[in-house]
């Protein structure tokens, strides 16, 4: 159960940024609710760390620290879990990204009032003797976006994850996921618009699909308040994908949940001659399965997007 929340206050010789609770309160209506909400929040100031803290709830528990401006939470993450103060489940949301970054490196747009959170994510199971790198790893995007929309609609925001990592509201993408790995150790961001998305000027020319935003005139939910929701969930559910079924199973399980599953789908900078073909499965590497006038091809790169 989380009970620690932390706001992280550079130190002059830090990395880190500089955050009050004032600056988050206003920064934005959202989170002038969620600070509110959390409070009160008392100061505390060890000489040996780099940053000072505004605490709220218990001293010990899976903490999640939340940061001002910063280059992305994946960032502050990696330095929070370099001074060893980052356990698994661990988790960082970020005020706003000044560079916040999604796949292959693109620039992801990042104002206030949206979730940009980073989790230090458990160890995987081992895999098999020889195994280059374990089957669950390699599906662990597909893992975090089955987990991510379903805590989504439990808390009301009904969602489909797009192969291999978005999260889509309504047929628009509201979210992505990105996973680092350093040394074994794996982290990840999460990034979704909560009160924001945005405009399509704004968005790459070859964009899948237009952006959306979780938070609607009849639900107005908080990027703190949702995110400590999406960490609970992961951290109660994660363990039983893994340990009470196969990959295999899993995956069988989520293929029918795509979006587009069934249906024909355009494919970008795909395999040599596949340029379109009904979504139809996941191979047992997370692998998304289209066929193409009867005839079965395996994707693993690329974009798939409606016709």
């Amino acid at each position: 159960m989380i009970t620690r929340i932390t706001i992280i206050n550079g130190k002059d010789s830090s990395p880190l940024p500089r955050t009050t609770p004032e600056q988050l309160f206003q920064a934005h209506p959202l989170w002038a609710r969620d600070i509110e909400h959390f409070g009160p929040w008392n100061s505390e100031d060890d000489e040996y760390r780099t940053y000072s803290t505004w605490l709220s709830g218990s001293r010990t528990g899976v903490p999640v620290a939340i940061c001002g401006s910063c280059i992305s939470s994946l960032d502050v993450a990696w330095r929070l879990h370099a001074l060893e103060d980052l356990p698994d489940w661990g988790s960082v949301i970020a005020l706003e990204q000044n560079t916040g970054r999604g796949q292959v490196r693109r620039e992801w747009i990042s104002p206030p009032g949206n979730i940009y959170g980073t989790v230090k994510w458990p160890a995987l199971p081992v895999g098999e003797p020889g195994e280059a790198r374990p089957v669950w790893n390699r599906i662990l995007p597909l893992i975090v976006g089955y987990l991510t929309c379903n805590a989504l609609k439990d808390i009301g925001v009904n969602t489909q994850l797009k192969w291999p990592n978005d999260i889509l509201i309504d047929g628009k993408k509201a979210g992505g996921i990105l996973i680092e790995e350093r040394g074994g150790t794996v982290m990840v961001g999460i990034g979704l618009n909560v009160a924001n998305a945005p405009e399509r000027e704004q968005l790459r020319v070859d964009h899948a699909v237009p952006a959306g935003r979780i938070n609607t005139e009849e639900m107005q939910l908080g990027p703190l308040e949702t995110w400590i929701e999406l960490i609970k969930y992961f951290k109660k559910n994660f363990d039983s994908i893994v340990s009470s079924q196969d990959a295999d199973s899993f995956l069988y399980e989520l293929a029918d949940q795509l979006v587009w599953f069934g249906k024909e789908v355009k494919i970008v900078d795909g395999p040599d001659g596949v340029d379109r073909g009904v979504i139809c499965g996941l191979r047992s590497d997370g692998g998304l399965v289209v066929d193409k006038d009867g005839v079965k091809h395996e994707i693993y790169s690329g974009s798939v997007m409606p016709l």
